[in-house]
C-alpha cells in the first residue's frame, strides 16, 4: 500500500513539473481544463500557483461543478446515517455512525461520545466532518475514524452563538462560521467569526459583517460557498438567504427567499443543492415542494417544482418522512426522524418519478433499537 501512495504522489508530482516547465499561458484553454479534470483534487489545488489567469479558471464556479460531477460520477453511492442516543443518567449523547449503500449494505463505521453535557441542538455533516452544536463550545468529529478535531473556544461576551460547517473544495479547508448573538430571547446576531480547521495558530477571525439577522438552523455547502436562512429587515418579517464564501471570507444577504413560500413549514424544510442549485424543500407527506434558486437568469428568482409520489402497496404502510438532502445522482433523500423497529431510507427520483426504498439492516443490539433514536443523514466522503 505505501508503494502504491508512493508511486501515486511521484506521477503527480511529475506532472505538475511538467505542467511548470511548459509556457502553461499558450495551452489552449479547453486543453488545460481537460488536463485540470484528470487531475486529483490536491494536484488542482497546486495548479493554484501555476499563475493568476489559472488560479481565476480553477476558483470558476464552472469548473468546480465540473470538477465534482466528474468525480463523484466515478465513486459508489453512500450515505452517512446516524443514530443519536441519549443516555439520561449520565446526561450525554452517543452518537453511531453507519455507511449505508444503494444495495442495503450497511457497514458501522464508528461511535461517538458527545462531550457536551446537554443535548446537541443541530449538526452540519460536510464531505466527511461533521460539526456538533451550536455554543460557545464546538466540535467537529470524523465519523469514519470515531475522532474529534479540537476547537478553540470562541471569544466572545455572547452566551447564545449559532454555527455553520463548510467545506472549501479548491483550498481544501473546512471552516467554522459562528454567529455570536445580541440577545438571548431575540436571538439576533452581533459578532460574525470564523476559524479554519487545522489551522496551526487556531485563531478566530472576525468577519467585516454589521447587519444583525436571525439565523434560521438548517445550511448547505455548494462549491465553496455556505448558504443558511435568516430573517432579515427591521421587524425581522422577511426571510432571506444569507451567503458565505469560505475562500474569501466574505458574508451577504444574497437574496429573499419567494414571498410565496410557506414560512409555517420552515422548520420541516431543508435546504439542499439540488442538481447544483440552491433550493428549500418542504414535504407534506407524499406532494414534494422544492424551491430552486435560479443563480443564472439576469435577474435571481425562486422557482418552484411540484411532485407527488405514487406510493406502491410496499410502501404503503412506511412513513416516508423529510427531504433530508441528495445524493450526487440527483435523487432526493426521504427518511423519517427518528429511528422505529425497522427503518428504511428512501430515495426519489423526480425525473422518472420513481421511489425505492432502502433498509437499514443493523446487526447488533443497540439499546437505540429499543426507544425512538433521532436519526441524521449525510452523503459519505466516498460519494
Amino acid at each position: 500500500m505505501a508503494t502504491s501512495q508512493s508511486k501515486k504522489s511521484k506521477t503527480e508530482n511529475n506532472s505538475l513539473e511538467i505542467l511548470k516547465e511548459m509556457n502553461f499561458d499558450d495551452v489552449p484553454l479547453e486543453l488545460a481544463m481537460d488536463i485540470f479534470m484528470r487531475l486529483p483534487l490536491k494536484s488542482v489545488a497546486r495548479c493554484l500557483l501555476l499563475s493568476k489567469f489559472w488560479t481565476g479558471v480553477i476558483r470558476s464556479r464552472d469548473f468546480i461543478t465540473s470538477f465534482q460531477v466528474r468525480y463523484s460520477s466515478m465513486m459508489q453511492p453512500r450515505l452517512l446515517v446516524a443514530f443519536i442516543d441519549f443516555d439520561i443518567q449520565r446526561n450525554c449523547e452517543f452518537w453511531h455512525f453507519f455507511s449505508l449503500s444503494t444495495s442495503s449494505s450497511t457497514s458501522y463505521l464508528s461511535s461517538v461520545t458527545c462531550p457536551f453535557p446537554e443535548s446537541v441542538y443541530h449538526s452540519h455533516y460536510v464531505n466527511g466532518l461533521i460539526n456538533l452544536r451550536y455554543g460557545l463550545d464546538k466540535c467537529v468529529a470524523n465519523p469514519s475514524t470515531g475522532t474529534f478535531i479540537a476547537i478553540p473556544r470562541v471569544e466572545t461576551s455572547s452566551t447564545v452563538a449559532h454555527s455553520f460547517f463548510g467545506y472549501d473544495p479548491v483550498n481544501d479547508e473546512y471552516k467554522l462560521l459562528v454567529l455570536c448573538m445580541k440577545d438571548r430571547i431575540l436571538q439576533l446576531s452581533s459578532e460574525h467569526q470564523v476559524v479554519t480547521l487545522g489551522d496551526k495558530n487556531k485563531v478566530w477571525r472576525m468577519i467585516d459583517y454589521k447587519t444583525p439577522h436571525g439565523p434560521v438552523l438548517n445550511s448547505v455547502c455548494i462549491d465553496g460557498v455556505l448558504y443558511y436562512l435568516a430573517f432579515t429587515a427591521d421587524n425581522l418579517s422577511r426571510l432571506s438567504l444569507m451567503r458565505f464564501d469560505l475562500g474569501s471570507e466574505t458574508l451577504d444577504l444574497f437574496t429573499s427567499v419567494s414571498a410565496d413560500f410557506p414560512t409555517a413549514f420552515l422548520y420541516l424544510s431543508t435546504l439542499i443543492s439540488y442538481k447544483g442549485k440552491v433550493a428549500l424543500a418542504t414535504t407534506r407527506w407524499t406532494d414534494l415542494e422544492v424551491w430552486v434558486l435560479d443563480q443564472q437568469a439576469e435577474t435571481l428568482g425562486w422557482m418552484k417544482e411540484s411532485f407527488s409520489i405514487k406510493i406502491g402497496m410496499k410502501w404503503k404502510h412506511y412513513d416516508l418522512g423529510d427531504i433530508r438532502g441528495t445524493t450526487h445522482r440527483g435523487e432526493l433523500i426521504l427518511a423519517p426522524r427518528c429511528y422505529y423497529n425497522e427503518f428504511y431510507v428512501f430515495l426519489y427520483n423526480p425525473d422518472t418519478n420513481r421511489l425505492r426504498g432502502i433498509k437499514v439492516n443493523l446487526h447488533g443490539d443497540y439499546k437505540f433499537k429499543h426507544r425512538e433514536t433521532k436519526a441524521i443523514f449525510g452523503l459519505c466522503r466516498e460519494c
